[in-house]
């Protein structure tokens, strides 16, 4: 099944995970078959021509560096026909496993010679994802709970681990943790020195099981300790409150099913509470659904604005519009925040808004990772991100690459994140106080790794 969409996938982590530590048993049934039937997926579906033999001899160079073994007879010839092509990665892929076999599968190496031939393509949508990754995507894009944690979302920064966001209703939030809580230790573990993924891995596990997290908090003398009982946990799409002075916020965590229908509901009762201005937090999102952006894009944007132009692999360019009125007056303002984690269609989303002179940009550049895709079933369980074409901005800027510049540049200081306060969005409420002619102030716990 495929499924259109505009999403940032991790290729580069989920490929290592994959190869090193494999975390389910399976049946060693891949082999050099599995990396053709990959090849053949994005010659079918890929936005540009592609080169067989040059791909299969990146899925070669893949083999030899994460193995340290080559072929015998070296690359495959530049000339031959796809057919021979096959014939010959075959042969090469069995000699290498011939070698390897010891310390790796079949299923391991034809793993990594599809990613890291999808890695040689360069592009943000297009890549290898491992079974159990893409089970995972496959449940948040249902609506499911995509994996088993605490439910927040883990932020580093200069050597140090915040929670950049607690889940409502998660383990976390049950437990007592804070958004901009310091995580110092896990399981009695300190974090000095250890990586992200070392931390977020100590802080997943199975359900049902406890991890214990001792954090440092503003304003509180001494570390507390929570004992967190781990279960399943679902990405919300968004979550909104009012705050003083008719200043509403909204946080869009992902593009999923149904966030569009959640922002004009939680817009809407934004405005029965006298809504005045709001602040559109995008930080971290790394896309989604492409109806979704459409959705949202329409309850923000004047009717008729553009949204993005998208050109197929027939050359056929379409433009995205707004369809109908928006439910948010043009006279509310607008602040929309965006960092390093925004990606694909939350870029989209800022750059329209910035195109339309619907909201100021507050923030960092955005990741830049913006094409549209989808996601393709593989055997044994593992998918495969295609790009299926090529998107620009509604006035037709490339972001690919290049990321949306924010009006106003903002750091997240990590001099606020010790007091316990948010730059970016301190920043955001200042430019709505100035639009508003009000005068308060209210700090705002922050809203990249799911946990």
């Amino acid at each position: 099944m495929k499924r259109h969409r505009t999403a940032l996938v991790s290729l580069a982590v989920l490929v290592v995970l994959a190869l090193a530590a494999p975390s389910l048993p399976r049946a060693e049934a891949a082999n050099a078959e599995f990396v053709l039937t990959t090849l053949e997926t994005l010659q079918e579906n890929y936005v540009d021509p592609v080169s067989a033999v040059t791909m299969l001899n990146a899925a070669l160079v893949s083999l030899k560096q994460r193995t340290g073994v080559g072929p015998f007879d070296g690359p495959i010839p530049k000339g031959v026909s796809e057919a021979r092509a096959a014939v010959l990665f075959t042969q090469r892929f069995d000699e290498v496993f011939s070698v390897v076999r010891a310390r790796y599968s079949a299923t391991d190496l034809a793993y990594a010679a599809s990613a890291g031939m999808l890695e040689s393509l360069h592009d943000s949508h297009t890549g290898f994802i491992p079974p159990e990754a893409y089970q995972e995507e496959k449940r948040k894009e249902n609506g499911q709970a995509a994996f088993t944690g605490i439910g927040i979302v883990l932020m580093p920064r200069d050597g140090q681990f915040y929670v950049r966001e607690v889940f409502p209703e998660s383990p976390a939030a049950l437990a007592g943790l804070q958004p901009l809580d310091r995580i110092v230790e896990v399981n009695g573990r300190s974090t000095a020195g250890q990586s992200t993924d070392e931390v977020s891995g100590a802080i997943r596990g199975q359900a049902g099981t406890t991890v214990v997290i001792k954090v440092d908090r503003a304003n509180t003398v001494t570390t507390l300790e929570f004992p967190v009982v781990r279960g399943p946990i679902k990405v919300p799409g968004l979550t909104s409150q009012m705050l003083d002075g008719g200043i509403g916020y909204l946080k869009i965590y992902e593009f999923v099913p149904g966030v569009g229908s959640a922002l004009r509901d939680a817009i809407l009762s934004l405005r029965r509470n006298s809504l005045r201005a709001l602040v559109l937090d995008l930080r971290g999102n790394p896309g989604g659904l492409v109806e979704e952006l459409r959705n949202i894009a329409a309850a923000l944007l004047p009717q008729n604005s553009a949204i993005l132009q998208m050109t197929n692999r027939n050359g056929k360019t379409v433009r995205m519009e707004t369809m109908e009125p928006p439910i948010l007056p043009a006279s509310i303002p607008i602040v929309a925040l965006v960092d390093e984690g925004s990606a694909s269609a939350s870029e989209l989303l800022a750059s329209a808004l910035q195109e339309q002179g619907r909201a100021v940009i507050v923030g960092v550049k955005t990741a830049g990772a913006v094409e549209i895709g989808i996601t393709v079933d593989l055997p044994e369980s593992a998918g495969m991100a295609v790009t299926v074409a090529r998107l620009l901005s509604g006035k037709g800027v490339r972001l690919e690459g290049h990321g949306v510049i924010p009006d106003e540049p903002q750091s997240l200081e990590t001099s606020a994140l010790i007091l316990g306060r948010d730059s970016q969005f301190d920043r955001a409420v200042s430019l709505l106080k100035t639009q508003l002619g009000r005068r308060f102030a209210r700090p705002h716990r922050l809203a990249g790794v799911g946990l």
